[in-house]
């Protein structure tokens, strides 16, 4: 539990191997000295002994890297620790999903590959906040296909742990107060309702939230059960005047720095447009001018016509 003047974030970590050989989840979560809390859970694929093992390390690091340089650096460092066959050759690769969430901001950070999950609850309503890269969801969202070809598809993940890249991970900001995230072994067998259910049950209990989730997930109709893992935040946002007032300043002027950044990004993008375009130009008139020498008198007969005299 992390407590400061203005915050508490409490979190909280459950676990159950399914029916395979070995539990290949692994969470973490992880405190700086200011309070920022990082937190990351990886879902092996497989259940090979390098994916077992090398799990816990990928969320240790996912985790550590999510609190200090935010869940893209920590999903990014992770992926590089299998982004190489190696001698575990193409076995070792998992979908991840970290979180950071700063004492005083009003807002955590998600961002996730594959089909791991972010939830968030606001006392009403709990909501899906990450979209799973997986062919089915992809099949959804682009064409028109029948229910169950789509969930066939659910299985075959578009982007892995390994495959991560500044440009496949997912991000999202999530301003709810209470934060879930899943392995799919949590939500992909237990129905959304249920899931719900139990969140609002247990909302102010972190840990018996975390342990009652992992319990719930059901076996399928062929009695496989997947791993099952969560990581859930709760913040207190119990606040003065003055805390509140600061934290509004804290993520305007964060908007504001993303908002600059953006501005200088597209400056920049359209400087080096305009310089293409200036090249481009003066491409075409050279060749013209080889291709017509008669063009380079012209230039020679007009260069100062229009000048005042």
């Amino acid at each position: 539990m992390t407590d400061t003047a203005s915050q508490t974030i409490t979190t909280a970590v459950a676990t159950r191997v399914g029916t395979a050989l070995d539990n290949a989840d692994s969470a973490r979560v992880y405190v700086l000295a200011d309070g920022t809390v990082g937190a990351a859970v990886i879902d092996g694929i497989g259940h090979g002994p390098h994916t077992s093992a090398t799990a816990p390390l990928l969320a240790e690091v996912a985790a550590r890297l999510a609190a200090r340089r935010g869940p893209l650096a920590g999903i990014l460092a992770a992926a590089e620790l299998v982004a190489d066959e190696g001698v575990d050759g193409d076995e070792a690769d998992a979908v991840a999903v970290a979180v950071i969430r700063r004492p005083g901001s009003r807002q955590a950070r998600a961002a996730w590959v594959g089909d791991a999950r972010a939830y968030g609850w606001d006392g009403k309503t709990l909501t899906l906040y990450t979209t799973d890269q997986t062919m089915g969801q992809w099949a959804r969202l682009h064409g028109d296909i029948p229910i169950e070809v789509a969930a066939h598809h659910d299985a075959w993940v578009r982007v892995s742990l390994s495959q991560a890249t500044v440009a496949t991970v997912g991000e999202v900001g999530i301003d709810d107060h209470l934060i879930l995230i899943t392995s799919d072994g949590i939500h992909d067998q237990i129905e959304h309702t249920a899931l719900e259910s139990l969140v609002r049950e247990h909302a102010a209990a972190p840990q018996a939230l975390a342990d009652a989730l992992v319990a719930a997930a059901q076996p399928d109709s062929d009695g496989y059960r997947d791993d099952a893992t969560v990581v859930v935040l709760l913040i207190d946002r119990t606040m003065d005047g003055m805390s509140e007032r600061a934290a509004r300043l804290r993520d305007a002027y964060c908007l504001y720095r993303a908002a600059e950044a953006d501005g200088v990004a597209e400056a920049s993008r359209a400087a080096a447009a305009m310089r293409r375009f200036g090249e481009a130009v003066r491409r075409g008139t050279d060749r013209d001018i080889a291709e017509h020498p008669d063009l380079a008198e012209v230039n020679v007969i007009l260069d100062g016509y229009y000048d005042k005299p």
